[in-house]
Parts: C-alpha cells; sequence; structure tokens
C-alpha cells in the first residue's frame, strides 16, 4: 500500500480517538459535543492547536494542563493510538478499500464500547458518592 495513505489514514485514526475522548468525556456528564470548545475541566482555559493534536499535544504539554498544571489521564493518548491502530490493522490487510470498511466498522465500535464505559464508571462513581455521603 501506498506510504501517503498509511499516513493519512493513521492520522484519521487518531483523530477519530481524539473525538473517542471528547465523547467519552462529556456524554456522561450530559454536555454537548459541540459547545463549548474543548477545554480544561480544571481551570477552564480553551485549548489551542498544540493541545488538541492527538498523542503529540500530550506528549508536548507532559501531561499536564498549561496553565494550571492538573495531570491529563494517560488514557487520552491511548485511545487515539489504539483507535490509529484498529484503522490500520484491516487496511493494512486486506487493502484500502476493502479494509477501510472493517476500519471503519472496528472504530466505531471502539468508540462505543469506550464511551460506554466511562459512562458506567461514572455512574459507579455517583453511586459511591451517594453511599458514602449517605
Amino acid at each position: 500500500m501506498n506510504v501517503v495513505f498509511t499516513v493519512y489514514f493513521g492520522l484519521a485514526g487518531l483523530v477519530l480517538g481524539s473525538f473517542i475522548n471528547l465523547a467519552a468525556d462529556r456524554i456522561p456528564r450530559g454536555e454537548s459535543l459541540v459547545s463549548p470548545g474543548s477545554h480544561c475541566r480544571s481551570c477552564g482555559r480553551r485549548l489551542n492547536i498544540v493541545d488538541l493534536v492527538p498523542v503529540a499535544g500530550y506528549l508536548v504539554r507532559r501531561g499536564r494542563c498549561a496553565t494550571c498544571r492538573t495531570p491529563i489521564g494517560v488514557s487520552a493518548p491511548v485511545i487515539e493510538a489504539v483507535s490509529a491502530a484498529i484503522m490500520l490493522g484491516p487496511i493494512l490487510a486486506f487493502g484500502v478499500w476493502p479494509g477501510l470498511v472493517g476500519s471503519l466498522a472496528m472504530v466505531a465500535a471502539w468508540g462505543v464500547a469506550v464511551t460506554m464505559l466511562a459512562a458506567r464508571r461514572a455512574a459507579q462513581a455517583q453511586v459511591e458518592e451517594t453511599i458514602s455521603a449517605g
């Protein structure tokens, strides 16, 4: 397969992984996926272009908010990298067009699984908080 296609679909997988992170963070809290723009949950700083680059932004900022230095979970770049790997696997194995269908289906399933896990963890934390307050 052409190197350009490999790089393109790898980057597409990273971007989809970034969106999966957004959905897994916002959906359990009942927030919009559209607005407000991406921001630090601790200090509210709007993320800039460096912060929004999948995996590289995390490494540049050393896993912390550039303003308040609050740690960002290591799951963010892992989810992005796994999404890229899931995207590339079928494409490299079966070729661009047959593999793309499988890739998109697998990335979508990965996104649903990650988001459902995040929602379950949020619900569990809420139950535990209610019990401890009780």
